[in-house]
C-alpha cells in the first residue's frame, strides 16, 4: 500500500507528523512526503525509508509558486496512492483540486483558514474553498469545537472526525526528568539569574503570533514586578522588529530571544508561566508541551486555545490583542505561587487523559483502517 503526506512546508512534518509517519509504516504503508523543503537531507535521516518529493508550495495564497505547485502535484500523483493525507490549508486545497475523483484523501484541518478573527470577505472566501474541496475529501479531521461545528456546515456528519489534536509525549515532557540541580543548571547556562520567575512564549515570529503584545505587557508589567524574565523561543519575519522593539524599551535584562531551539523540554523545565497570545490557533502543541511540563498557561481566547485552557483551572484566557489585560494575569500568577503549581498540576492531567500521544495514534490507527476498509468495501 502506499501513502502520500502533503503539507505546504517541511518543519510542519518534522514538528508534528514523524509519529503519524512511523505509524503508517508500521501499518505496511510505503510513504512519500511531498512539501517545500528547506533541509531535505536532515528529513531523510530521519525518515530513511520515506520517499521525499520536493513541491514549491508556500504559505502565502497569492504566491505563483502555488500555481506550479498544483501541476506539479499533478504529476506526483500519477503515481498513484491508495491514500492521501494532507495538511495545511495552501498544501491541501491544492492537492486535491489536483487529485481525481475517488480518490482516498483525508485531510487534517489544523485550524480552518476561517475563523474568529478574520475579516469577513477572507472568511467567505476560505469557507467557499474548503467546500469546494470537501468534495473530494474522503473524511475532514478536526481537533478544535469551532472548526468542528464549521465542518459540519458544509460536510455531511460521516465525513468529519474530532480529535484531539496531534499528540504530545507526555512520557518525553516530564518535570521528573529534571531535578532541581539540573533545573538551575539550564538557567545558569541561559545567563537567568537562580531567583527569578521564567515566562516563556513558543512561536513563530510572525503577525498572528502577536509576540509585539508581550513586549507591551512587559513594558507595564516591569513596573509593578521585577522578578521576571521572558523567553522567546522561534524566528521568523518579525524577529528583528521585536528585538528593536525591546531594545528601544529598555527592556533587554526581562526578555530574550532564543532563537529556534531544539532544547524545549529543557527550557520548559524552568518555566514557571507559558504564554501563547495568537490571534488564531488550531491546536498548539507548544500549549500541550506546556502542560504536559505542569506549567499554568495565559493564552488568547480563540478558537483552539480555549479548547485546551479552561479559565482559571489550568491558566487563564485573556482577550486577543490586549496587552493591559495579559500584564494584570502575569502580575496575579507571579505573586500566587501555590495557584500555579495547582494549574500546572492539574493542566499534566488533562494532557495525559486526552492529548497524549499514545491515544491519539490509538485514534489516528482506526481513522486510517476505516478509510482503508471503505476504499475495498465503497457500496458499504
Amino acid at each position: 500500500m502506499k501513502c502520500l503526506i502533503v503539507t505546504t512546508l517541511e518543519i510542519q512534518v518534522s514538528a508534528f507528523l514523524i509519529p503519524h509517519i512511523q505509524l503508517l509504516e508500521e501499518m505496511g504503508y510505503n510513504v512519500t512526503v511531498a512539501t517545500s523543503f528547506t533541509n531535505q537531507k536532515k528529513l531523510q535521516d530521519r525518515l530513511p525509508n520515506v520517499k521525499l518529493h520536493p513541491v514549491p508550495f508556500s504559505r502565502y495564497i497569492k504566491n505563483p509558486s502555488n500555481i506550479r505547485a498544483f501541476f506539479e502535484m499533478k504529476k506526483v500523483l500519477t503515481q498513484g496512492f491508495d491514500l492521501i493525507h494532507v495538511h495545511s490549508p495552501i498544501a491541501s486545497f491544492v492537492t486535491r483540486l489536483a487529485a481525481k475523483r475517488g480518490t482516498s484523501i483525508l485531510y487534517t484541518a489544523h485550524g480552518f483558514h476561517f475563523h474568529e478573527q478574520g475579516s469577513s470577505m477572507s472568511n467567505k472566501i476560505f469557507y467557499a474553498a474548503e467546500k469546494l474541496a470537501g468534495y473530494k475529501t474522503s473524511k475532514v479531521i478536526v481537533m478544535n469545537e469551532y472548526d468542528h461545528k464549521k465542518a459540519l456546515s458544509f460536510l455531511p456528519q460521516e465525513k468529519v472526525h474530532f480529535i484531539n489534536g496531534i499528540g504530545v509525549d507526555a512520557n518525553l515532557y516530564h518535570m521528573e526528568h529534571y531535578p532541581f540541580a539540573k533545573r538551575q543548571d539550564i538557567k545558569a547556562k541561559l545567563g537567568i539569574p537562580p531567583d527569578k520567575k521564567v515566562i516563556t512564549h513558543v512561536a513563530e515570529f510572525n503577525e498572528n503570533k502577536r509576540q509585539i503584545d508581550v513586549v507591551k505587557a512587559a513594558e507595564k508589567l516591569k513596573q509593578q514586578n521585577q522578578n521576571f524574565v521572558i523567553l522567546f523561543v522561534g524566528e521568523g519575519e518579525l524577529l528583528e522588529s521585536i528585538k528593536k522593539e525591546i531594545h528601544s524599551l529598555g527592556l533587554e535584562k526581562e526578555m530574550t530571544c532564543l532563537g529556534f531551539r531544539t532544547d524545549i523540554p529543557d527550557i520548559l523545565s524552568i518555566t514557571d508561566i507559558g504564554l501563547l497570545v495568537s490571534m488564531r490557533e488550531g491546536l498548539p502543541k507548544s500549549l500541550m508541551e506546556m502542560m504536559a511540563m505542569e506549567i499554568p498557561i495565559i493564552g488568547t481566547n480563540i478558537r483552539g486555545i480555549r479548547d485546551l485552557i479552561r479559565h482559571g483551572e489550568h491558566g487563564y484566557l485573556v482577550s486577543p490583542q490586549s496587552p493591559d489585560e495579559l500584564q494584570n494575569v502575569i502580575l496575579h500568577l507571579l505573586e500566587n505561587d501555590k495557584e500555579r503549581q495547582q494549574m500546572g498540576a492539574r493542566g499534566r492531567v488533562e494532557i495525559q487523559m486526552k492529548y497524549d500521544l499514545p491515544i491519539i495514534l490509538a485514534e489516528m490507527k482506526r481513522i486510517y483502517e476505516d478509510v482503508q476498509y471503505n476504499a475495498v468495501h465503497p457500496q458499504l
